[in-house]
């Protein structure tokens, strides 16, 4: 199944709503069955937010080949964070596409990023 996950750490009137999130990366499942995983409140400094331990779990399960995000900050802010997560997905071949930028772990890009 495809994951989607948001994340707003707090309401500011220029931060867009997990529902918009959730929306512009729905287009990406392309028809797919997906589960949404949803932080409301918290920052994305580090990892320690239910849902996307929730959703981890999930990978490391096998019950996940695709993860969708608006942009890659909702993942994590942390580029180390962000490196570990891109090698769990990696061990457990789980895509990751973000909807509003031009990164796709399965495009060629995306590949030489991960590299």
């Amino acid at each position: 199944m495809i994951a989607i996950y948001a994340r707003q750490s707090v309401e500011k009137e220029d931060s867009i709503s997990i529902e918009s999130q959730i929306e512009m990366c729905e287009y990406e499942a392309r028809g797919e069955e997906y589960v949404v995983y949803k932080d409301k409140g918290f920052s994305g400094k580090d990892t320690n937010r239910p849902e996307f331990q929730r959703m981890m779990q999930d990978i490391r399960q096998g019950k996940v080949h695709k993860v969708i995000s608006y942009k890659l900050d909702r993942i994590s802010r942390s580029l180390s964070d962000f490196v570990e997560i891109l090698k769990v997905f990696e061990d457990y071949n789980v895509e990751f596409v973000s909807s509003q930028e031009a990164f796709d772990t399965k495009s060629s890009y995306g590949q030489l990023v991960l590299k």
